[in-house]
């Protein structure tokens, strides 16, 4: 489970699952579907209470055809989705994630059909996916080949001008020749706001988009995957406001760039920055992010070693680089968990920004929350092979500090239709499971 999205208008929340293999294919429990490498978007509505008590697939990729070496599903269909986003007309956007593909799409489906918006440069992934309410879109370029055509040969941060996502477009076809080598989008123009190894303007000191740093502030890792946006507005129009991007390494990080649109449409950067998450011990493997309805951000954590039995793939080759970013040993149970983040204002032209990780969320390998209209529940995106579809309910609407964390209990209706009961797993609150955390630190 990938990326979600939520239409409020019609009650709908969206699933990107990658595939649908292994444990949803095997013909063993309770989830037993065709296999389809390809991955499918699932959709269920919510009830007046924001609760979801079936899903089933909506856009299905493939076919799958194994002896096609460069596009292996469908090259008119998706290919492992990812990225989701609703737009103002109820179009679901989906961004892809695949091996199955030679170039990636962004694709819009209008609930008939699929029409791809922009076709991927070689090598790269469709990430960043963020549409505002003024219909502005931001996409980026993650980890594309380094001989495509400049600057799509470094991962990219970006945003289309001269388009409304919710406007008519047509389509971009699947790219040949040199098209392959850059990114092509239906209507308007791509601008690079970043590039990975680009020096972030108005940094005080030589600090790059994606990189993280040693506590002695030596250069650790330069991350080449920059993943969820997230733009938060301050000016009405949507024309100024600060864009929040997730850098997905380990450790991780997240670029934040205060940014203001002119009267041609064009982006500039007023100042940029790097999130400091020293307060909450860092982060790790940025993914995929979200905005809440009260205008702040939540970055999530992704691949935290879950037992003890289980981190010498997770988080035993990290554990130097944790200690280097640090400056001390780092505990594996303070990662994999939502984390908020809140502009500050400040000294630095409002790049200040406040952290919180929210342990009552639960720890998991966080695709992301999406934080329902009613302020208090939300859904998530588990990546990982034979996950749980969780849902977390908050004690008070606005604050994510404390609630209630479920998991979904499947019953198979026909071949797709999967009817959902919540099992409640528990009840926390930050302080609590922080202390606990703290006290859990494993021992040399």
């Amino acid at each position: 489970m990938e990326g979600v999205a939520v239409d409020a208008v019609n009650k709908r929340v969206y699933w990107a699952v990658t595939e649908i293999t292994k444990g949803m294919s095997d013909a063993k429990g309770d989830i037993q579907m065709d296999e389809n490498p390809c991955g499918a978007v699932f959709m269920g509505q919510f009830d007046d209470q924001f609760n979801v008590t079936s899903v089933a697939p909506v856009v299905i990729g493939g076919p799958y055809d194994k002896d096609n070496k460069d596009n292996a599903c469908n090259v008119d269909a998706i290919a492992s989705p990812d990225n989701l986003f609703v737009d103002g007309r109820g179009r679901l956007w989906i961004g892809e994630d695949t091996d199955y593909h030679h170039n990636e799409s962004l694709w819009v489906w209008d609930g008939k059909a699929l029409s791809r918006f922009a076709s991927l440069p070689e090598g790269a992934e469709s990430t960043g996916l963020r549409i505002t309410d003024n219909g502005i879109l931001f996409s980026n370029v993650q980890h594309p080949a380094d001989t495509n055509t400049a600057p799509f040969n470094q991962s990219t941060i970006g945003v289309v001008n001269g388009f409304k996502a919710d406007s008519d477009f047509k389509p971009v076809p699947v790219p040949t020749g040199e098209a392959m080598k850059t990114m092509t989008v239906a209507s308007g123009t791509y601008q690079v706001l970043g590039r990975t190894g680009d020096m972030i303007p108005g940094e005080t000191a030589a600090v790059t988009f994606g990189q993280i740093d040693t506590a002695d502030g030596k250069i650790l890792n330069q991350c080449i995957n920059p993943d969820g946006n997230v733009y938060l507005p301050i000016a009405a129009d949507g024309s100024e406001g600060y864009l929040y991007t997730n850098w997905e390494c380990a450790p991780g990080g997240v670029s934040t760039l205060h940014i203001k649109q002119d009267k041609d449409g064009q982006w500039a950067v007023v100042k940029g920055g790097q999130v400091d998450f020293s307060s909450v011990e860092g982060t790790e493997n940025n993914c995929n992010s979200s905005r809440t309805p009260w205008n702040t951000a939540l970055t999530s954590e992704e691949y935290p070693g879950d037992t003890p039995v289980t981190w010498d793939g997770n988080w035993s080759p990290v554990i130097d680089k944790f200690k280097a970013h640090l400056g001390k040993d780092a505990n594996p149970y303070n990662y994999g968990y939502i984390v908020e983040m809140t502009p500050a204002g400040g000294e630095k032209d409002g790049i200040n920004t406040v952290v919180k990780k929210h342990y009552a969320m639960g720890r998991f390998s966080h695709e992301m929350a999406e934080i329902m209209p009613d302020q208090k529940t939300a859904y998530f995106g588990d990546d990982g092979t034979d996950r749980i579809l969780y849902k977390f309910v908050a004690d008070k609407a606005g604050d994510l500090s404390a609630g209630t964390l479920y998991a979904a209990k499947i019953k198979q209706d026909g071949k797709t239709t999967f009817n959902i009961d919540w099992i409640k797993l528990g009840s926390g609150n930050d302080a609590d499971i922080a202390k606990a955390i703290t006290e859990l630190m494993p021992k040399g």
